[in-house]
């Protein structure tokens, strides 16, 4: 198994009992370039950047990072634009992938994202993951004069420019929603016929999409207590539709995102920096925890989890380390650490099924 890393352009995350939450820090603390390339040293397969436009303040949108839909993001979010640090990170490192977690792929023209996406992965080699999703909160479909209501059917054709943009020589599209012909789109990208593209989704029309479409679905388990097998229904689904489609699933990826956290046996819970000793002391620890946050503990119970994460078909798995304190040290710490107890033993977890074994 392959282990990414969820980029820090929006913050860092951590949880509470039920939830997956973002805490908006200054461009200062996220320093994503720097830690690219630490993980490109420390052996990380791939980076993966989150895509927003513009930050509702408020919204009722029920938010896919958590079962509940309780929404992760503060109301002003500080957060960094993917494609522009996506080309940052690929002229400073030379091995680690890029992926993007998801882009919303309404949100601009396809053409205009073809283009910069095909400059991305020009400028690293050939290594862009392309994840593209339909969106999730209205308001921002809102607030950018989009129907949210349309967003599936404007997604699919979007899709379908961004392959004709990255393989046909004279490029044109005759939909709904983008109408154009005779267009030129050069250079290609370096990976052909097109670099990989993971569908994110969550629902089992997204599932369908993904396999008609796409190379590989990326699922979100950043929730606290998320099952590895949650989106068992939609890998049927995706099975079904890609012997509709005659396609070999072993040239079509399953790729999740999962909180988690390194810890020792004895870390508690919650670490506020302002508790008192006696009141840290009375916390529950982590590792101890029933139910226990998954991917989190020690390093043999992270990898207990990994191999259910392998055992329901996932062949990469991108960790937004928790980072309760808010400070970087902390997640240079995770890091670092993470790389020298879990990574090298992950590297030998196969997934099972007979989905693509690598991206």
């Amino acid at each position: 198994m392959d282990i990414g890393l969820y980029a820090t352009t929006h913050g860092f995350g951590y949880r509470d009992e039920v939830n997956f939450l973002a805490r908006s820090i200054s461009v200062a603390h996220m320093q994503p370039v720097q830690t690219a390339q630490l993980a490109e040293r420390l052996g990380y397969h791939s980076m993966w950047f989150p895509d927003h436009v513009c930050m509702p303040m408020a919204s009722t949108s029920a938010h896919v990072a958590n079962a509940s839909g309780t929404r992760a993001y503060e109301s002003r979010h500080t957060m960094l634009d993917a494609a522009v640090v996506m080309g940052a990170v690929a002229v400073s490192t030379s091995r680690l992938k890029l992926g993007t977690s998801v882009l919303i792929a309404p949100y601009r023209n396809p053409l205009s994202d073809a283009r910069q996406f095909a400059t991305i992965d020009q400028l690293s080699g050939g290594r862009l993951l392309f994840g593209v999703g339909a969106g999730w909160m209205q308001e921002e479909f809102d607030a950018l004069g989009l129907e949210y209501a349309k967003r599936a059917a404007q997604t699919e054709e979007c899709i379908e420019v961004y392959k004709r943009a990255w393989a046909d020589e004279a490029v044109g599209f005759q939909g709904q929603f983008y109408r154009f012909e005779a267009v030129s789109m050069d250079p290609k990208p370096v990976q052909r016929p097109a670099p990989p593209i993971i569908y994110g989704g969550v629902t089992v029309a997204g599932a369908r999409r993904a396999a008609r479409l796409c190379d590989g679905f990326y699922p979100i388990f950043l929730d606290s207590h998320a099952e590895p097998g949650r989106y068992a229904k939609a890998q049927e689904v995706i099975r079904r539709e890609l012997e509709r489609q005659h396609k070999d699933p072993a040239e079509f990826a399953m790729i999740g995102v999962s909180s988690a956290r390194l810890t020792t046996a004895d870390d508690p819970k919650v670490v506020d920096l302002n508790q008192s000793v006696r009141k840290r002391r009375s916390t529950t620890f982590q590792a101890r925890a029933n139910p226990r946050r998954i991917c989190t503990g020690t390093p043999d119970q992270i990898l207990t989890d990994l191999e259910r994460f392998a055992q329901a078909g996932y062949s990469l798995m991108v960790c937004f380390f928790d980072c309760p304190s808010g400070q970087r040290q902390e997640l240079e710490d995770q890091m670092q650490q993470f790389s020298e107890q879990v990574l090298p033993q992950a590297a030998g977890i196969v997934a099972q099924g007979d989905w693509k074994a690598q991206v």
